[in-house]
């Protein structure tokens, strides 16, 4: 075969296969979000599944995988190890990308994919067998964002990652440290809040609001929740409903303008957001009043 021919063969190859070394083919779910400093991502396939992955060692963090579905198995090269493992659901196991690596899979499978970057402070343990409940819960739980990513605030998104960064320190982390209790200080609370509510900070990230306050974005996170007993986000949702409630009961202003008043991007958004706090759409319940 000429060599031109070759190269094609291996380029369509490449293209065929996603940055994980996953065949696209067959592929039900590819998804890919940011969450903070995390990329995550979903694969799934469904039915008699069976696929060889691959991708050489690179230059790159690492990665936690979160099976949602038992009885996928693998066969797995990693380096120097070599593992035979069927997965349970909320089975864990941990990638290292700076080693060749290799599997046979089997079997359906459904993925949640938790990538860290290569500069982050925590490593993970390696782990041949561990399955974690409370990861697992949150991961079902981050399926309907990870699908839209793009109809949740950005706040939001980047809460999901500093919740995840928590649980893999405490369950996952290479050395655990007894961590103390800090919280916030008054003034840097009354700052965070007022960043938060100003409408001069539309689009506003978690790390904007943890630089304001001259602390990293994963501690300042925890700080916030420990201090006020409520995450920046959910402080910053109950603070908007009040004001919707307000408005609603208070004045014939259309749901337009409600949703503008109180910081939500457009109608749409303060209904679903709205319809998830309260159970009803802004227009029933304004009704029920």
């Amino acid at each position: 075969m000429a060599l031109d021919a070759i190269a094609d063969i291996q380029q369509e190859l490449r293209r065929s296969r996603d940055n994980l070394g996953c065949s696209l083919k067959g592929l039900r779910h590819n998804q890919s979000a940011r969450a903070g400093e995390l990329t995550v991502l979903r694969k799934t396939a469904a039915g008699l599944v069976r696929s060889e992955i691959g991708t050489p060692a690179q230059e790159r963090g690492m990665m936690l995988g979160m099976s949602l579905l038992p009885g996928h198995r693998r066969r797995i090269r990693e380096g120097s190890r070599r593992l035979d493992r069927i997965f349970d659901r909320h089975s864990v196991y941990v990638r290292e990308f700076d080693v060749d690596y290799a599997a046979t899979a089997e079997g359906a499978f459904d993925f949640l994919l938790i990538e860290l970057p290569l500069h982050t402070s925590l490593r993970l343990r390696p782990t041949n067998d561990a399955i974690d409940p409370v990861l697992g819960r949150m991961a079902e739980g981050m399926l309907g964002w990870l699908a839209a990513p793009e109809l949740y605030d950005p706040l939001e998104a980047d809460e999901l990652g500093a919740r995840l960064m928590l649980q893999l320190q405490a369950a996952h982390a290479m050395v655990r440290r007894p961590r103390a209790r800090v919280r916030l200080s008054p003034a840097q609370v009354d700052r965070a809040k007022q960043m938060l509510m100003s409408i001069e900070f539309e689009g506003l990230r978690l790390e904007d609001v943890a630089r304001a306050v001259d602390m990293p974005r994963n501690t300042f996170f925890r700080c916030f929740r420990e201090t006020t007993g409520m995450s920046p986000y959910q402080w910053l949702l109950a603070e908007r409903m009040e004001q919707c409630r307000l408005l609603l009961r208070l004045t014939d202003l259309p749901l337009v303008d409600i949703a503008m008043a109180c910081g939500f991007s457009d109608q749409s958004h303060f209904t679903r957001m709205f319809k998830r706090a309260q159970g009803l759409s802004p227009g029933r319940w304004r009704r029920g009043t």
